[in-house]
């Protein structure tokens, strides 16, 4: 995925909108010094998220915010910046000023790995580079990827484009790494996630001597615990063997003892058991006995009441037809409630009842019977039980103070033992502890060939100085145009000589070729890369107030050259490769606006657009 500039504006609260707009192929950006075009540049670096501040020059004073908008597959949004610094706003469209829909989310400028909300994770999100990590130096130390490291490769300004160092790099010695390792990402595609890191000498020194410090701080204490505890270290083997032969002796004899009071307790439970089930059975009987002697005598009391019943019965059926016992009554002066045959009803039944309780009372005494049989038994086994129990009892008491004896023989052969193998074990400590003091002392630091290999492998870097040939070819750069990539100084050498030995002029554009190449071998390659390229005057040499007289001889070389025509010419032929804005003070070719956006600033003299602030003549150049 790529990003295309479609416009750079400024808004004020009380001034008009200032604003450029980009097509998507070649854009020419020239006119006269001093009216802004630079700072167009800085401006496009400074809305993705450039943290140096914009320069205070008196025409943007009006101005408190800028506004870049861009477009990618996704859609069109713009990034909004107070000119003062601080965060970013994101906008829906190609947003400017007042009319801009509101911001639907807030990115921090200060780049950060773990979230999202950054603008730096934003624009490599969309490039396809997010989570890309980095190596920091020589020793495979590593970082997140941020878009400020790819910036470089995108936006090139005046002093960098003219330097003599190599396009990778900035001349800072701590970014050097970094930015090889970015310029390496890029024509692979591949990060340095995968580089195993290793220590520095001036680190490793420092590890190393803080180790030895500890670890001789620890063998001193475990020297101090063994000369206050143990008076011959060297015996101390001999003592473990015996004390372990004493225990296991103590032990057995322990082991037995308590075997054989473990036996005896469980007898004793088990008598113990016996005892109380025996004791609670004879209650059990005794208390059945008592409720059936009063069940008996309920039917002896039953039997008798029915005897009774069926006897007068037996009378009254007897003496119907005589006097009354009583009264005197004879007969036939008689009244009687039941006849005859109901009393021999009654005497009958009362009869069969005493016959049926009479059964259920020899059952009675047979129950009783066999209660008496089995009281007999356990009265015989319970005084058994009772003097098996003491005995076990008695012999428990008897075991207890052997066993007491063999648990303190043991007890105290083990707190000895304990102390000798707390000796053993601070003596291999201390052996232990040696060991790895000398083991640290003998490690040594990394030596230069085991560091990572970090940067531009050979062929990766071979093929892409073909496409830097390629490129110069394109636009009829004097000479033979042989290109080679110099590894020390990570720079091209052209035609045998390093480019950065050769006028500002041709490292100008030689600068500009190298960033050209770079974009077209990532998009042949499918390689992420932003897809914009910002290059302020690589035609430096052909700048109309430079006379003859102040060029070196390449430069004079180059300037009499059609290098111009055919520079415009090639990058307008490969606007499906990206976008590019060039920011130039000479004029451009004939029929250059036939094939390019084309934006002029006339200052003061002209009669168009005066600078990059409508209506001002000053301002950066």
């Amino acid at each position: 995925m790529t990003i295309t500039l479609r416009h750079l504006a400024f808004t004020g609260p009380s001034t008009a909108t200032s604003s450029l707009s980009f097509d998507g192929g070649l854009n020419l950006l020239y006119g006269a010094s001093n009216t802004g075009k630079s700072f167009a540049t800085k401006a496009i670096d400074y809305m993705l998220g450039a943290s140096r501040a914009l320069p205070d020059i008196d025409e943007r004073r009006p101005f408190d915010r800028g506004w870049l908008g861009f477009s990618t597959v996704h859609g069109e949004e713009t990034l909004s910046r107070a000119l003062a610094g601080g965060d970013l706003k994101l906008h829906t469209g190609l947003a400017v000023g007042t009319d801009a829909p509101a911001s639907n989310r807030v990115l921090r400028a200060r780049h950060d790995q773990h979230d999202d909300n950054n603008v730096s994770q934003y624009l490599l999100g969309l490039i396809g580079l997010q989570g890309q990590r980095i190596a920091v130096d020589a020793n495979g130390k590593r970082r997140s990827l941020s878009f400020r490291d790819v910036a470089r490769f995108c936006i090139v300004d005046e002093t960098s484009i003219q330097s003599e160092l190599s396009p990778v790099q900035s001349g800072q010695a701590v970014t050097q790494t970094a930015e090889r390792s970015t310029f390496k990402l890029l024509l692979t595609g591949i990060d340095d996630s995968a580089i195993v890191e290793v220590t520095d000498r001036r680190t490793f020194a420092s590890s190393m001597n803080a180790q030895l410090e500890m670890l001789d701080d620890m063998i001193s204490a475990v020297d101090k615990e063994i000369a206050g505890e143990f008076d011959d270290v060297a015996d101390l083997p001999d003592q473990a063997r015996r004390l372990e032969e004493s225990f296991a002796a103590a032990q057995a004899e322990l082991d037995a003892a308590q075997g054989t009071i473990r036996t005896l307790l469980e007898q004793k439970r088990q008598l113990g058991l016996e005892v109380s089930l025996a004791a609670g059975r004879l209650d059990e009987i005794d208390l059945s006995l008592r409720r059936f002697e009063q069940l008996d005598s309920v039917y002896v009391s039953d039997i008798q009441r029915l005897e009774a019943l069926e006897e007068a019965g037996f009378l009254l059926s007897l003496g119907g037809d005589r006097e009354c016992p009583l009264c005197g009554a004879a007969a036939e002066a008689q009244h009687h409630h039941q006849d005859v045959h109901d009393i021999e009803r009654v005497r009958s039944a009362a009869a069969a009842e005493a016959g049926k309780i009479a059964r259920q009372r020899a059952d009675l005494r047979h129950t009783v019977q066999q209660l008496n049989t089995s009281r007999e038994r356990v009265m015989a086994r319970l005084p058994s039980l009772r003097t098996e129990l003491a005995a076990t009892e008695k012999e428990l008491e008897r075991l207890a103070p052997a066993n007491v004896e063999a648990h303190r023989a043991v007890t105290e052969i083990m707190e000895v033992r304990d102390r000798v193998r707390r000796g053993l074990s601070l003596v291999e400590q201390r052996a232990s502890l040696i060991t790895r003091r000398e083991a640290v002392a003998a490690r040594k630091p990394a030596a230069r060939g085991e560091r990572p290999k970090i940067g531009v492998g050979g062929t990766t870097a071979h093929d892409f100085a073909q496409a830097v040939s390629r490129v110069l070819t394109a636009w009829r750069f004097p000479g033979e145009r042989h290109v080679a990539f110099d590894e020390a100084s990570y720079d091209l050498r052209i035609d045998g000589k390093l480019r950065g030995h050769n006028g500002k002029g041709v490292r100008a554009i030689t600068h500009a070729a190298f960033k050209v190449a770079l974009m077209m071998f990532c998009r042949e390659r499918d390689l992420p890369h932003p897809g914009f390229l910002v290059l302020d005057t690589p035609l430096l040499t052909y700048r109309d107030p430079m006379g003859e007289d102040r060029l070196e001889d390449d430069e004079r070389v180059l300037a009499a050259s059609s290098l111009k025509e055919h520079f415009f010419k090639h990058l307008s032929s490969i606007s499906d490769v990206g976008q590019f804005i060039i920011v130039e003070n000479i004029d451009p070719p004939a029929g250059l606006d036939r094939i390019a956006h084309i934006e002029i600033f006339h200052g003061s003299g002209g009669g168009g657009r005066r600078g990059l602030f409508e209506g001002s003549a000053g301002g950066a150049a």
